[in-house]
Order: C-alpha cells, then structure tokens, then sequence
C-alpha cells in the first residue's frame, strides 16, 4: 500500500523538481503543492484532515507545519551539492556578498565555505520577522549579494538587491522521499503497538482512563460502569491535585479513584483506576470517610504539647493509638495528623462513633481504609466490651491504625487501653498549653478571613493577656468560636481589649445565670434538671446516668416520669 503524502514545495521551481523524481518512487502516492509559510500551513491542515500519512517540506514552512499539525513532517536538507551550486554561482559575482537564513542554511554553507578556503559574510536568524531589517542594514552597509531561501529572497527583492535562492537538488528530494517513508513504517509500527496495548487493557485492566498532562482523554475502558462516571471538571481537578486517591460521590455510591504518573520522554501521562468503594461502606453513613490532602497545623509552642507531637512521632510504625483529653482539646485533629504522617493523601482516614462502629462489618471494611478514628466513647453502653476488643483486633490485623478517643480513662475498657503494644497520647487542656494561646488565635483569626471574609487580622496585645488568663473550659473549641464570634463583630482590621472584655463577660455571666437556674426552685425541680442535664452529657444512656448519680436505673427512671 503507497504512503499518502503532501509535499509543500516554497517556490514554483521545487515544484517541478519534485514532479520529475516522483516518477522515480512507485511508493509514494504523492500530492503537490506550492505555498511558503502561512499557505503551506493551510495546505498541510486540509491533508491531515483528509487522512493523509505524512507531509514534506523545506525550511521556515516545514518547522511552522510541524507546529500546526499531529502528522510526520520530514523537512528537506540543503545538501552539500546545493551549497555547492550556489556558492559556486555567486563566487565570481562582485562586490560583498552575505548568506542570510536559518541555522540549516547557515550552518552547511559554513560547512562548505571552511572546506573550500572562500570568504562569505553569515547571518543566522531564528524568526522571520528579522530579516526585513537585516537585509535593510545590509544594503546599507554596501552588500550587494544576498543568497537565503524563499522569505529571505523575497525581502532582497523588495529593496532592489541582487539574491540567489538556495534551491533543493534531487538528492535532497530523494532524501526526503526515503525518510517519510521510513518514518511512516515507524508510525505503523508505533500504532500496531497501540492497538495491542489497548487490546490488553480492555482485557485486564477494566475502568481506568488515561489522560494527557494537559487534561486530554488518552484512552478509557469501562466496564463496572454503564458510562463515564466521572466529569471532565471532577478530572482536571484530579491533574491538578494529583493526590494518590480521591473519593468522589457518584449517583447513589461512592468511587475511588487511584491515579499514577508515567513519565515519557517528552510528556506525561495520568493513569487513573477507577472502582466502586463497597457497598457497605459507602452506605453506612455514620462512618466519615476523608481523604486527607493536607492536615490543619499542629500549635506547638508549648512544652505539653511539643511532648504530644515527639511521642507521636517516635511512634508511627505503631497501629493503636489512645488519646485522653478532654472534650474539645482537638483529639480528631490530632488523630488526622497521625494518618496523614503515616499515609498523605494515598489511604483514607475514616471516622465513626463508637455504638455505630459496634455495628460495622469490618470483613466488608474498604481496604484502603487505613485509619479509623473511633470516637464518643463515653457513649459506650455496657454488655459490648466482650466484642470490642476482636474487632479492633481484626481491623489490626488487616494493618488498619485504630485511634480511640477518651475524654477521661475508663477502667471498664481494661487491656484496650492499658496494653503495652497500645500508644497513650494525653493532651493537654488549653489551661495547660496557655504558650499556644496567641499562634491558635492567629491560626483562627486566620481561617474567618479567608473563609468569611471577615477584615480584623490582629488582637491588641492587651486582649490577647485576657484571652490567655481566662480559663476556657470548653477548651481549643471554645476558643476557636469565641474567635469567630468577635471577628465577626469586629468591622475593622485591629480587635481592641474592650471588644474581648465585653464579651468574656457576657461568656461569665450566662454561665452563672445557667447555675443560678440549675440551683433555683424546689428539691425535686433541682434534682430533675441535674438528671437532664447529666442525661445530655451521657448522651442519654441511663446506665452511664444512673452510675454518675450512684443511684440504680429503676429509681432513675421513676425520677424521670415525675
């Protein structure tokens, strides 16, 4: 079967040189065409959406058609004979003579100049906007012989100088006609190979999607999915990420997508897997699943906490963490931070309350599921313990990182807290980390303005004293909303001592007003509200309730229906 060739020939005179050795190839069905630059452009656009196999041209309109189109440009050389020829023409013309052209023009004559001892000015240019003001200066500087190609010519002529045009020979255009043929067999070849490849994907590799660096699709092959299940928008932002995994929510199911970068020699590619999370775990809603780009920074400007971090770090080979601390001293946050130093962003961070997690299969656990974070123990009713203990067991086995959070010890969970294999982390109460104080208002301060827009950046440092002396039961948490609270008052860009003093004594004052309610009324209506409120910080187990209280749950419950 004949190559399907185009050949753009610069000027008329290549024309007919190509047509007398065309009669010499059997091989190449071969269409010509006249056109130097733009116009060979278009030429060689309207072959490459007719199918054809390759394109042929000389010079500055080779190298701006191999810009514009996806098909082999082979460029025609000016071989030694053509130097030869020219130099040969002009040697005995009088007056300066120069060679103008790009570095395939100038760099073989100079070839040729050096080799026969003659003597030529040389001008390399790299765009073709240069040469109208070259050859301007040269005429000015007494050179009457310009020899170039096509354009240079054409700027000679429009300034009334004498040019020589370096023509292409037949040994150049046999040349040529050798190469695209070779490099047709290449891309044969090269496109054989593809249709192999693509043949063992669609084999062995079902739901993946390849993309170019700048986005493209490559190639995709569905089929656990009846179309596409991701967007193009949901795909640029994975190129732009490129986080290992990314969980993404599709119709009535969650997917993974675990994408990979090959590197080629001149480009790159994004492989991307692509598999449904498993039903059980993508439909029980209380088990949070994150994929961890970054973590919130760690304020470690105090000595107690700068100890929570170093134990932490000298133990993350390890997959048992406790941490005791009370409510809102940030025990999910530092649980993230452990998943993210032990996997990034390539496993997922999963958490979930503890009554939720006693009902999990862990058998049809996600296995990229690598860390879980089991949280509101205090919940925990009694009568389980007897099956906590083999499933966090079970989920080690499967080198799953379990991370349990207490907000004080409780002896009732025995060896799953006091084992040796497991890491206690205790953190501090914000009273006991008072040095973090001024970096976590200006890492909050921090979040409001870019999250909320809010304008103040700065406390005075006579608000921030109070900030540090007052007690903060509520701990980082209540911290962070009492900052959110102010910012947002604040119209401003410095808070001021008195705004923080208003409001920590309105804080002080509800909070009295809560205990002067709590104690006021009759025997019985004080009790009541006691039991309520112990009822809501138990979360309603009327066990944990009646243990705190040291009464029985019979009584309890007949305290309630008063």
């Amino acid at each position: 079967m004949k190559v399907k060739g185009l050949f753009v020939a610069p000027y008329i005179a290549m024309e007919h040189l190509v047509q007398e050795c065309q009669k010499d190839d059997t091989e190449l069905d071969l269409t010509i065409k006249t056109g130097n630059l733009q116009e060979g452009i278009k030429f060689a656009k309207e072959a490459e959406e007719k199918g054809y196999d390759v394109i042929i041209s000389r010079g500055g309109t080779a190298r701006m058609i191999e810009k514009a189109v996806n098909i082999p440009v082979v460029d025609v050389n000016i071989s030694g004979y053509d130097m030869l020829r020219v130099l040969t023409l002009a040697k005995d013309f009088p007056g300066k003579k120069a060679i103008v052209g790009f570095s395939n023009i100038t760099q073989g004559a100079k070839a040729i100049t050096d080799l026969l001892e003659i003597t030529f000015d040389m001008f390399t240019i790299n765009d073709k906007n240069e040469i109208e003001p070259l050859v301007k200066r040269l005429k000015s500087e007494g050179f009457q012989l310009i020899m170039g190609d096509v354009i240079t010519i054409n700027a000679v002529s429009t300034i009334g100088m004498n040019g020589i045009l370096i023509q292409s020979g037949k040994e150049a255009i046999y040349e040529a006609f050798q190469k695209a043929k070779s490099i047709h067999q290449l891309v044969i070849k090269h496109k054989d190979e593809l249709k192999l490849l693509s043949s063992i994907l669609g084999v062995a590799a079902k739901d993946i999607i390849v993309l170019s660096e700048h986005g493209d699709i490559v190639y995709e092959n569905w089929k656990g999915f009846s179309e596409r299940p991701v967007t193009v928008e949901q795909l640029t932002n994975i190129i732009k990420a490129m986080d290992k995994t990314n969980i993404i929510q599709c119709n009535d199911c969650l997917i993974k997508i675990a994408t990979s970068k090959i590197k080629m020699k001149t480009t790159s590619y994004i492989v991307c897997k692509v598999s449904k999370m498993k039903e059980s775990t993508s439909k029980l809603q209380s088990l949070n699943i994150k994929v961890l780009h970054s973590t919130q920074m760690l304020v470690t400007e105090s000595e107690t906490m700068r100890t929570c971090l170093a134990m932490i770090q000298r133990h993350l080979s390890h997959n048992h963490f406790i941490l005791i601390g009370e409510n809102g001293t940030g025990k999910e946050l530092v649980a993230q931070y452990i998943h993210y130093k032990k996997f990034q962003s390539r496993k997922l961070y999963a958490s979930i309350r503890i009554n939720d997690f006693m009902n999990m299969n862990i058998d049809e656990l996600d296995s990229d599921v690598k860390t879980i974070y089991i949280h509101s123990t205090d919940c925990l009713q009694e009568g389980v313990m007897e099956s906590l203990s083999p499933m966090i067991q079970s989920l080690k086995d499967k080198e799953v990182t379990v991370i349990l959070a207490l907000t004080r010890e409780n002896p009732l969970l025995g060896e799953l807290i006091y084992d040796d294999s497991i890491v206690r982390i205790n953190l501090p109460t914000l009273s006991e980390r008072k040095e973090d104080i001024r970096e976590l208002v200006t890492l909050f301060m921090t979040h409001y303005h870019q999250t909320l827009g809010t304008s103040a950046v700065k406390i005075k440092n006579e608000g921030l004293s109070l900030l540090m002396h007052y007690n903060w039961p509520g701990n980082v948490e209540e911290l962070k909303m009492f900052i959110k609270d102010i910012v947002l008052m604040e119209k401003g860009y410095i808070i001021d001592e008195q705004l923080i003093e208003t409001q920590l004594h309105r804080k002080e004052l509800k909070q009295t007003q809560q205990m002067s309610t709590l104690l006021s009324g009759t025997l019985e209506e004080i009790e009541k509200r006691i039991i309520e409120l112990v009822l809501e910080e138990e979360h309603f187990n009327q066990t944990k309730v009646a243990k705190r209280l040291n009464i029985n749950r019979s009584t309890l419950w007949r305290k309630l229906k008063k």
